[in-house]
C-alpha cells in the first residue's frame, strides 16, 4: 500500500489535545479503502490470537465506517498490533447504543513491529461491503493503547469527548479536511 495522502496524528479522544501518540494516513481510491496507521508503543498488550475476538480488550487500531453516510448503521473493523483483525456490523439507532454483529473480517491487514512500536495496513475493499456511495462514505479512526493495569487511553482522529467511539455524529466525510 502506498502512504500517501495527508498524516494526521489522532486526538485524545476525552478531551481532544494533541498527541503523536498514533498518526494516520487514509485514501479512498476506486475500489477500495485503505489505512495506514504508526503506533509509538513499545509495550504491546494483546493477548489475543483468532479473528473476531474482543481485541478492543488490548492495544488496537479501528476504523468506524458508513458506506452509505447512514450513522445508524456501520461497520467496525479492529486490528490488533498483531494482525489479529475484528469487523462488526453496528447498529446504532440513537447515536450512543451500539448494537453489534461479528462477521468474519473481508478486509486485508498487515501488522509490522518496529523499534518505536508497530504498524498497520488495512485494505477494505469496496466489493466486500454492500452499498457503498463513495460520495457519501463516512467514517472516523481510533487506536486504544492498554496500560498494565487494564486502563486504556483512547486517541480519535476526530474526538468524541467521551469514554466511548461509538459516536457516529463524529464520523467525518471522507474528503473533509482534519487539522492536526
Amino acid at each position: 500500500m502506498s502512504h500517501a495522502g495527508t498524516r494526521r496524528y489522532l486526538r485524545e479522544n476525552i478531551c481532544g489535545a494533541e498527541s503523536r501518540y498514533c498518526s494516520f494516513v487514509y485514501s479512498f481510491g476506486e475500489d477500495s479503502a485503505k489505512f495506514y496507521f504508526e503506533v509509538n508503543e513499545r509495550e504491546i498488550i494483546s493477548p489475543f490470537t483468532c479473528d473476531n475476538e474482543d481485541i478492543w480488550q488490548g492495544d488496537v487500531v479501528e476504523v468506524f465506517i458508513s458506506p452509505d453516510g447512514d450513522l445508524s448503521k456501520y461497520y467496525e473493523l479492529e486490528v490488533s498490533p498483531f494482525g489479529v483483525r475484528f469487523w462488526g456490523l453496528i447498529v446504532n439507532r440513537d447515536g450512543h447504543t451500539p448494537e453489534i454483529t461479528k462477521r468474519p473480517p473481508v478486509f486485508s491487514a498487515i501488522a509490522k513491529r518496529s523499534s518505536r512500536g508497530y504498524s498497520v495496513e488495512i485494505v477494505l475493499p469496496y466489493s466486500s461491503i454492500t452499498g457503498v456511495d463513495k460520495q457519501k462514505i463516512r467514517f472516523n479512526a481510533f487506536c486504544i493503547n492498554t496500560q498494565k493495569d487494564g486502563t486504556q487511553l483512547l486517541y480519535a482522529l476526530m474526538p468524541t469527548l467521551c469514554d466511548n467511539f461509538h459516536r457516529p455524529s463524529f464520523f467525518i466525510h471522507h474528503d473533509e479536511e482534519v487539522s492536526d
